[in-house]
């Protein structure tokens, strides 16, 4: 299918590849980015609707009507010193595409240029560019102001560097957790460490407030359902002599649906109060909202799949061993429109590439045609269902 036609367009999308790395920004900053994108659009004579949060989407509309097929590259990058030695390593300083977004949008914009030049299909795509994705979440502020109104189907893509180049990660249903944080702050009543018994010793009450929120997963969940309740932070006390008035714990909750998600914020909110007060402390439980799980469209991910195994071949497609309890805001587009997120192999076969969110995280360009590749062939999918 098209192949040279792909490659050609890889090799145009490369040049924007290099450029997006070495200039990342940060969640919420991503404003020098979006002026370059919308640049190369408006070459394309693609014109764009702008977003609140500096999101924007273009439409490209082929020689046929047809229905709108939503594809989606996330912009932001990570506040991490680059070290990966390539000649077009990031020029801000302490900020780095570490998660692959950079790949993510050049493989989109390449996306963009095949269609703009081959419009002979029946329909839309709508080319999203989402900010924020790591950070406050980008996505379910778009599609609240309507960019998935009228999205028939839609598909996005993220790198693994544990997939070689050509290769594919598909998974239906659930993919990625829901997640939301937390903080615990327990109040006692502070003193000298000599006299614990005129105190009322938030830091043993927070001890106990730990072990006791570990008895969640393990006796009130069933052990066949993916749950996750993790303390990442605990803070009290700054000397050894003198017990606090106060101790701070916050912590994650990862469901595989919105019910377990209740569930789950519901016992760590009544745990936590019923052992501060067996202690003597006062406690309060503040939620922080985080993202809905990923449910993969089962009939969607099918679609995908076999027109990714009829371009790329039988084996370039495989079933992912199991979902991951890492968030991805792909969810809200999901909640819309029946669609899927894929895993974009970046590995050469034999080379040992690192994890994405360290500094030397970077991905093989080879992969680009074959994201460019994926997002063709799947919005041509859905239009012809």
């Amino acid at each position: 299918m098209m192949k040279q036609d792909i490659l050609s367009a890889a090799e145009r999308a490369k040049a924007h590849y290099r450029h997006l790395h070495t200039h990342p920004e940060l969640s919420g900053e991503e404003v020098e980015t979006a002026r370059y994108i919308k640049s190369v659009l408006a070459e394309l004579d693609l014109p764009v609707q702008d977003y609140s949060n500096g999101g924007f989407h273009g439409d490209i509309k082929g020689t046929k009507d047809g229905p709108v097929v939503a594809l989606r590259a996330d912009m932001d990058a990570l506040p991490l010193k680059e070290d990966t030695g390539l000649s077009f390593a990031s020029e801000n300083d302490g900020v780095m595409h570490a998660c692959g977004h950079d790949m993510h949008m050049a493989c989109l914009l390449g996306t963009a240029i095949y269609f703009a030049e081959h419009r002979d299909f029946p329909g839309t795509v709508r080319l999203i560019f989402q900010p924020n994705e790591e950070k406050d979440g980008g996505a379910e502020v778009m599609v609240n102001e309507g960019v998935m109104d009228g999205v028939s189907h839609c598909m996005g893509l993220h790198v693994s560097p544990y997939l070689d180049v050509g290769t594919f990660g598909l998974l239906p249903g659930f993919m990625y957790a829901g997640v939301e944080d937390f903080k615990i702050t327990l109040t006692g009543k502070g003193g000298h460490a000599a006299n614990p018994e005129l105190c009322t010793d938030p830091i043993v009450c927070g001890g106990h407030v730990i072990v006791a929120l570990q008895s969640i997963v393990a006796r009130h969940v069933s052990p066949f359902t993916p749950a996750v309740v993790t303390i990442g932070a605990a803070r009290g006390g700054n000397k050894h002599n003198i017990i606090p008035d106060e101790m701070i714990l916050e912590g994650t909750i990862r469901s595989d649906n919105l019910a377990n998600r209740d569930k789950l914020r519901g016992l760590v909110t009544d745990i936590s109060a019923a052992t501060a007060k067996a202690h003597g402390c006062s406690c309060t439980v503040e939620i922080i909202k985080g993202y809905v799980p990923l449910i993969n469209d089962e009939e969607a991910t099918e679609i995908v799949a076999q027109a990714l195994r009829a371009t790329c071949g039988e084996d370039a497609v495989m079933t992912l061993p199991t979902p991951t309890m890492g968030a991805e805001d792909f969810a809200y587009y999901l909640q819309k429109a029946p669609g899927t997120f894929i895993n974009l192999g970046v590995k050469n076969p034999g080379d040992e590439r690192n994890a994405i969110h360290t500094a030397q995280f970077f991905p093989d360009e080879a992969a680009l045609a074959w994201g460019i590749l994926a997002e063709v062939a799947s919005a041509l999918a859905f239009m012809e269902k």
